[in-house]
């Protein structure tokens, strides 16, 4: 069957109620093309998305766009195995009503890796990238959104300053450099 959720209530003047979860066989593993297509999206150009999306082998363009970017088979391999592992982490904790990847944290956790430190608050979480004392770290915040659908849903404070740091761990990862 395809991927989805039920949310189940007693009573239709609440939202409190049971939610029912329906995800792909393969979950949270990444073993399709298209399954590896969709988390690209962070990392690649709209252009460059279209035409693999468009591609009659999906896998194989994924892989040339690898091969490209880090110049030798070995090298595109080991990127693959780290994008994609933190994927499958992301889908692994950060799961919500949506995939994990497609989630704030998971879109942060692909792109960046796991933080230095993570400071969980009863509304919110801190993810850290460096010394935490240090003006140099990078303190990505998300806050708890509440629905009824579950308790793990945080979305990321965005700030005008993340803008730098994500641009260059995105051009890090299409240049040929794992951040």
């Amino acid at each position: 069957g395809s991927a989805g959720f039920l949310h189940v209530r007693s009573d239709t003047s609440t939202m409190e109620g049971y939610t029912l979860f329906t995800l792909s066989e393969a979950y949270p593993y990444v073993r399709q093309g298209t399954d590896m297509l969709a988390p690209l999206r962070y990392i690649t150009s709209m252009q460059e998305y279209d035409n693999i999306r468009q591609a009659d082998n999906v896998r194989s363009q994924v892989e040339a766009f690898w091969l490209d970017a880090f110049g030798e088979r070995d090298r595109a391999r080991q990127a693959i195995r780290t994008y994609y592992g933190r994927v499958e982490n992301a889908n692994r904790y950060f799961t919500t009503w949506i995939e994990g990847w497609r989630t704030d944290r998971g879109m942060v956790h692909i792109i960046f890796g796991p933080p230095n430190s993570i400071h969980r608050g009863t509304n919110s979480e801190t993810w850290t990238y460096g010394e935490a004392s240090s003006l140099m770290s990078l303190n990505f915040v998300f806050v708890r959104r509440e629905q009824p659908f579950t308790d793990n849903d945080l979305v990321l404070d965005r700030d005008p300053t993340f803008k730098g740091a994500w641009y260059r761990n995105v051009e890090s990862w299409r240049n040929g450099r794992v951040y």
